[in-house]
C-alpha cells in the first residue's frame, strides 16, 4: 500500500501543469544524458556512465507514471493516455 502522501499527491485531475512540467524536466534531462553518451569526445567508460544516467531517469519516469496509474486505478479512474 502506498503512503497517503503519495496517494494524495498523485490524485490530481488530468492536465495538471506541475505533472507536465516534471515530465518536461525529466525528458530534457534524459536528452542531455543521451547526447553526452553519444558525444564524440567522450570515451567508452564515460559513455557508459551517461547511458546509465539516462536509463535511471527513464526508470524513474516509469515509476512516476506507473504509481500515478496505480493511484488512479485504486480510485476507479482510468489511467491517462498521455504520459506527460
Amino acid at each position: 500500500m502506498l503512503p497517503n502522501e503519495i496517494i494524495h499527491g498523485l490524485s490530481f485531475e488530468a492536465g495538471n501543469l506541475t505533472w507536465k512540467s516534471v515530465h518536461m524536466l525529466i525528458d530534457a534531462s534524459i536528452d542531455v544524458e543521451i547526447a553526452n553518451a553519444v558525444a564524440r569526445e567522450n570515451k567508452g567508460e564515460d559513455r557508459a556512465w551517461y547511458a546509465g544516467r539516462a536509463d535511471a531517469l527513464m526508470a524513474f519516469k516509469d515509476i512516476l507514471i506507473n504509481t500515478r496509474n496505480e493511484v488512479l486505478a485504486d480510485q476507479g479512474r482510468p489511467p491517462e493516455n498521455d504520459k506527460s
